[in-house]
């Protein structure tokens, strides 16, 4: 395109071109910039929304554990037998035996609920748990009813 100067015409003719470059911003620029500000600044507000949601507003899910509940009275039943099937036993042993029998129950349902709150989880008995990822926490169980971790019933128990 030949550019056409005032000096060299006596015209007024201008291109239009040259007048309405100068004059005014293109607009398909500026559309553009304010569409990509308009989404940028969605996907912040919409980040931002979500990540609060997530860290103040949504409930964990509570995860799964397991107790050997079976372990734990085979244990208690090994002791009771022991005890009175020992030579000599007294009245008192007999007392003793049948108290500690009594106390197990609200004892292991005291301690599996502290097992409870303090691992913010749902405990399930080992025997119904199938498959999956899920924390075995029979030996804190265990630990709170006094019996050493290791402990495991030896022959000789009641069996139910």
């Amino acid at each position: 395109m030949t550019e056409i100067t005032r000096a060299e015409s006596n015209s007024a003719e201008v291109p239009a071109t040259e007048d309405l470059a100068g004059a005014q911003p293109e607009m398909g620029g500026d559309f553009l910039m304010v569409s990509w500000i308009s989404l940028l600044m969605a996907l912040l507000v919409s980040t931002v929304t979500l990540a609060a949601y997530h860290f103040w507003l949504a409930k964990p899910t509570a995860g799964l554990a397991v107790v050997d509940l079976a372990s734990v009275v085979k244990i208690k039943e090994t002791e009771f037998t022991t005890l009175l099937s020992r030579p000599n036993v007294s009245d008192e042993d007999r007392k003793a035996a049948y108290l500690m029998v009594s106390r197990i129950g609200p004892a292991i349902e005291h301690a599996v609920d502290r097992l409870q709150k303090d691992c913010g989880c749902m405990i399930v008995v080992k025997s119904a748990m199938i498959a999956g990822p899920a924390e075995d926490l029979t030996p804190r169980l265990k630990a709170m009813l006094g019996m050493s971790p290791g402990t495991e019933a030896q022959g000789g128990g009641v069996e139910p």
